[in-house]
C-alpha cells in the first residue's frame, strides 16, 4: 500500500545564501573547474561521508554507506557530473556527535570536501552541521525528520539539507491508518528512544493523531540509545493493558532489544512500525523470524517497487523506474545480499540530491549548488521533494509500504 501525505510549509527565517565559499571549494569551484577540463581533464568533485561504522547507529550508517557508495560508483561509471567523477570516502563517526564535529572538520579541512553525506542522527547532525555552515560546505543529513530535529532556526535553511523524510513521523501515520483505524485499537502504547528532539517528538505527533483518529495514548515510555534492557518500562507499557505498541526507536540493538523484552512478556501483542527491521541480519538477532509474528515493518526496498508497480500515477512510475535504477547499481557495485539491498536508499537518496543540484546548476561553485539544493524538485526513490528557501523538508508525497515478515523470514506487503 502506498502512503501520502503532504507537509505544510513552516515559515522560517531565512539565511542569506550568498557570501564566499570557504576553504572546501578553493579546490572545486566552477572556474577551477573549467581551467582543469581546459587542461584535459576535470578534477573530481569530492563527497565525504560522516557515518556511524559503529555504536547505536552502526545498522544505518552501514546502510546509509553502502547506499552512498553505490550511487557514486553507479554516477562514476556513467559519466560523473558534469563529466566530473566523484571521489568518496567515509569516516567513521562511531555514533557519537564528538567525532561527527570533528570528522566534519577534517573532511572540509583536510579532504577539502564539497559535500558532506550524513550524519545519520539528529544529535550527531546537531554538531556537524554548524561546521558545514561556517565553511560553507554542503551537509546532506541523513537523520529523520528536519524541523523535529531541534536545529536552530538559522540553521534549518542553510548550508545543510535533509536527504531523507520525517520516518518516525511517517511509521506512526502508517500505523494508525493501516492497523489502528481499521482494527478500531482505542488503547495505544508508545516506546521510544531519548536520541534527541527528532525522538521525542514522537509522543506529540501520536497525541495529534490520537485526537484526530478517536484513539489515547495510553502511556509512553522512553529509554536511553543502545539501551541493553528495557524490561522495566516493557513491563508498565503492558500495565496500561494497551492493544497496540508503537515504535520511536533507533533501527538496530535498540529494536532489537526493545522487541526482545516485550516478546518475553507477551508473544502476541503487535507492534508497530519497526525500521529497518526486514535485515536478515535484525531478524536473526531479534531470535527469528517466529519473533516477527504480528510485528509491522517499514518495507523493504523490494517491496517499495512492488507497491509503486502496482500504482498508476506519474509518481509512482517515477518511483518504480528510480527504484529499478537503485537495484541495478547496488547489484554492480557488488551489493547483492538482502541485507545490502533492502535498506540502503538514504545513501543512493543523498547522491540523487547532489546530482541533482550540480547539473542543475551547471557548476561545481558551492553557492550556486546549494542554492539549488534550496529549489529541490525531485523523486528520491519515493520522496517526492517539493523544496522552498524557507522549508527545507517540504515533501509533497511519500511513496513507502508496511510489510510483514512470513515464519520462513521472508517480507510480504501488507495490504490490510
Amino acid at each position: 500500500m502506498l502512503r501520502r501525505r503532504t507537509l505544510i510549509p513552516i515559515a522560517l527565517a531565512v539565511l542569506a545564501a550568498g557570501g564566499l565559499a570557504g576553504c572546501s571549494s578553493s579546490s572545486s569551484s566552477g572556474s577551477d573547474a573549467a581551467a582543469a577540463a581546459a587542461g584535459g581533464s576535470k578534477s573530481p568533485i569530492v563527497a565525504c561521508g560522516d557515518l556511524a561504522l559503529s555504536g547505536p547507529y552502526a545498522q544505518i550508517g552501514e546502510t546509509d554507506n553502502w547506499g552512498a557508495t553505490a550511487y557514486f560508483d553507479h554516477i562514476n561509471a556513467t559519466g560523473g557530473i558534469l563529466g566530473h567523477k566523484v571521489s568518496y570516502t567515509v569516516q567513521n563517526n562511531q555514533s557519537s556527535a564528538a567525532q561527527s564535529e570533528l570528522i566534519a572538520r577534517k573532511c572540509i579541512l583536510s579532504d577539502h570536501a564539497q559535500f558532506i553525506v550524513g550524519p545519520e542522527s539528529g544529535a550527531d547532525t546537531e554538531s556537524a552541521l554548524p561546521i558545514a555552515i561556517a565553511y560553507h560546505t554542503i551537509l546532506i543529513s541523513l537523520s529523520s525528520g528536519w524541523q523535529t530535529n531541534g536545529y536552530p532556526a538559522s540553521e534549518l535553511n542553510s548550508w545543510g539539507f535533509p536527504g531523507f523524510y520525517d520516518v518516525f513521523y511517517e511509521d506512526q501515520l502508517a500505523s494508525v491508518q493501516q492497523l489502528i483505524v481499521p482494527r478500531h485499537y482505542t488503547r495505544v502504547a508508545l516506546l521510544e528512544d531519548n536520541c534527541g528532539s527528532v525522538c521525542l517528538a514522537n509522543q506529540g505527533s501520536v497525541q495529534k493523531l490520537a485526537a484526530q483518529y478517536g484513539f489515547k495514548l495510553v502511556t509512553t515510555q522512553i529509554d536511553q540509545v543502545g539501551a541493553t534492557d528495557v524490561t522495566p518500562q516493557v513491563l508498565a507499557m503492558l500495565a496500561a493493558k494497551p492493544q497496540i505498541i508503537l515504535f520511536g526507536l533507533v533501527p538496530g540493538t535498540d529494536s532489537v532489544t526493545a522487541i526482545r523484552a516485550i516478546r518475553a512478556q507477551n508473544p502476541n501483542i503487535p507492534i508497530s512500525e519497526c525500521s529497518a527491521c526486514e535485515l536478515p541480519s535484525f531478524i536473526a538477532a531479534a531470535g527469528g523470524a517466529s519473533v516477527m509474528h504480528n510485528i509491522y515493518v517499514l518495507g523493504s526496498m523490494q517491496d517499495w517497487l512492488t507497491a509503486a508497480s502496482q500504482g498508476t500515477s506519474t509518481e509512482a512510475k517515477l518511483t518504480a523506474a528510480g527504484l529499478q535504477q537503485y537495484f541495478t547499481g547496488m547489484k554492480a557495485a557488488g551489493y547483492t545480499s538482502a541485507n545490502q539491498l533492502d535498506n540502503s536508499q538514504e545513501g543512493w537518496d543523498a547522491g540523487l540530491e547532489i546530482n541533482w543540484a550540480v547539473t542543475q546548476a551547471g557548476t561545481l561553485n558551492e553557492t550556486a549548488v546549494m542554492q539549488k539544493l534550496q529549489h529541490l524538485d525531485i523523486n528520491t526513490l519515493g520522496i517526492v521533494w517539493a523544496r522552498t528557501p524557507a522549508n527545507y523538508e517540504n515533501i509533497s508525497q511519500v511513496l513507502a509500504a508496511m510489510e510483514t515478515i512470513a515464519p520462513d523470514g521472508t517480507a510480504t506487503l501488507y495490504n490490510g
